[in-house]
């Protein structure tokens, strides 16, 4: 399937790109550097912190790991790609999306262990909520609603409506945490909550966490067409969003939640698809890059976005930037390697 969607972006990148030359393109010139896949310092920390959560977690070390929690909570600190560090803790609570069904079983039942041997600890509630909300989308999978197995709703509103209940409650507790409300959001997304209290839930969430770019992620899945959108709603209303932030910081969430949806909405093309301005992504991008002067993964992604905006010359300054360093956080080594052959192959 990888192999099919690499040939299907790839032809038509070409045909855009090609266009005004007439030619086909030539893929025999030098490249400027050799292709490698390396272990980024990002991708490694978010490693560290997932792998130190599951053996907190594992140890029954609760105090640390709330300590743990706080001390990322407190520091709000995020990639290039706008995920807050604290998501990265949460997501080593959790499992992964492939695991088996005693994994996902075994890792609930130490969620809930915790939960109830410190019930005063916010993140160990909203840690259960989140595993649930997680296994309810395993079992339903991410496909459209009509080919979702009959036998999967029953389970999947189940654990959306457990996570809930577990939300509220929590929210009683003094402490504070913006993955409670993205968890929330991910629930009503599933539970299909009427817009209204939808946007609520949203406008509360950015008003006590305006810097938590997770939400703006969640609501631009939200509008897509898919789910509770309309045609071209995601796109609007993120110029929306990103028009509130004043100088760069709107260009750069304009960014951030295209990236999100670049590696998260199935999309073949997602500026073709859904009509982003690639001005703006581009600006955003450049901003991103100025903040975070050492990451790899924008560099990589903003080669990658730039392909599919079909901007050759932005492509090729990009992956200059990369210095053939391969981000496999971005895309598959033979995603890179075959686009650049192309980027550096094409007449100029």
């Amino acid at each position: 399937m990888k192999t099919l969607l690499v040939f299907i972006l790839l032809s038509a990148f070409l045909v855009g790109c090609s266009k005004k030359s007439g030619k086909p393109p030539s893929t025999t010139a030098a490249w400027p550097f050799q292709p490698t896949v390396v272990e980024t310092p990002q991708q490694q920390e978010i490693n560290d912190i997932q792998n130190k959560a599951t053996t907190l977690l594992a140890a029954k070390d609760f105090a640390r790991l709330d300590a743990f929690a706080k001390q990322l909570r407190d520091s709000k600190e995020q990639d290039a790609s706008g995920v807050w560090k604290l998501g990265c803790l949460y997501d080593g609570l959790s499992t992964k999306h492939e695991a088996t069904d005693v994994e996902w079983t075994n890792r609930l039942a130490a969620l809930n262990s915790w939960a109830k041997a410190v019930p005063h600890s916010l993140t160990a509630q909203v840690a259960l909520a989140n595993g649930l909300v997680d296994y309810a989308w395993f079992i339903r999978g991410h496909d459209f609603a009509q080919k979702v197995k009959a036998e999967s709703w029953e389970p999947f509103f189940q654990r959306l409506n457990d996570a809930l209940s577990i939300l509220k409650k929590a929210r009683t507790l003094k402490e504070k945490c913006p993955v409670w409300w993205h968890t929330l959001l991910r629930a009503e997304l599933g539970l299909q909550m009427a817009r209204v209290d939808y946007d609520a839930v949203f406008n509360e969430a950015i008003k006590e966490w305006p810097d938590y770019a997770g939400f703006y992620f969640a609501r631009a899945n939200y509008l897509l067409p898919r789910w509770s959108g309309a045609e071209g709603e995601v796109e609007t209303d993120l110029e929306k969003s990103a028009d509130k932030r004043p100088g760069d910081a709107g260009d750069m969430l304009y960014a951030q939640v295209v990236w999100n949806m670049h590696h998260t909405s199935f999309s073949t093309n997602l500026l073709f698809e859904y009509h982003f301005s690639w001005d703006r992504l581009n600006r955003g991008l450049n901003a991103i890059e100025q903040h975070y002067p050492d990451s790899l993964a924008v560099k990589n992604e903003a080669a990658h976005l730039a392909l599919l905006a079909h901007d050759c010359q932005a492509a090729k300054e990009y992956f200059d930037q990369t210095q053939g360093q391969i981000d496999t956080s971005v895309w598959s080594s033979n995603n890179y390697v075959q686009f650049a052959q192309y980027v550096y192959g094409r007449p100029q």
